[in-house]
């Protein structure tokens, strides 16, 4: 219930709009209901971020499942964090928009307070990532190289650069042509990083 009021509070109002009382005011829970799940606003946004995430790579794993080529698969990841980001479809509300702003900004902030708590969320996605990578260093179609570190270069590429659209579009819709040719020139600087 807290979960799904915090959702619906940044898609009205961003993080401005998730507080506390609001999210008391919307589920009519207790102060002290709310402080035995979480020990303040930024765990419950923390949460919020995490659970995206997740969710994240698990629709991705399902997509890149059935992919043989891990070219192909990476692919599907990178584009699917470009045009896909937290909600995104290319008829995204202004609210979605808000709140993939709002988790952007987020993803900034706790690189700096909680980088630990961070590099856990982003795990998950970020495995799937070096999962693709060490196939395509088996097949010896990618080049040899970490693995991991390849994947969070791959990450942190593509998180940046599309962070720094979604705060640009806050409050208002992406522009879904600009988008795709982002997306190319992301995917092209990959593909050449990657092949053997």
């Amino acid at each position: 219930m807290i979960l799904k009021a915090a959702y619906e509070l940044l898609d009205e109002g961003g993080l401005e709009g998730l507080t506390i009382r609001a999210v008391l005011g919307r589920t009519g829970l207790a102060r002290r209901a709310f402080y035995e799940r979480f020990g303040s606003k930024d765990d419950l946004v923390l949460t919020v971020f995490e659970q995206t995430l997740h969710g994240a790579a698990r629709e991705f794993r399902e997509m890149v499942g059935p992919v043989a080529d891990p070219l192909d698969g990476l692919r599907i990841i990178v584009s699917s964090l470009v045009l896909g980001q937290l909600g995104f479809q290319g008829t995204e509300s202004p609210g979605r928009s808000r709140r993939s702003a709002a988790l952007s900004r987020e993803h900034l902030r706790l690189a700096e307070s909680r980088p630990h708590e961070l590099q856990q969320a982003l795990s998950p996605l970020r495995g799937l990532i070096a999962e693709q990578v060490r196939k395509g260093i088996s097949l010896g179609t990618f080049r040899d190289a970490d693995a991991d570190l390849q994947a969070r270069l791959i990450y942190n590429l593509v998180a940046t650069t599309v962070h720094t659209e979604l705060l640009a579009e806050e409050g208002g819709c992406p522009n879904l042509v600009h988008r795709e040719r982002l997306l190319e020139s992301i995917w092209e600087f990959c593909r050449r990083a990657i092949i053997a």
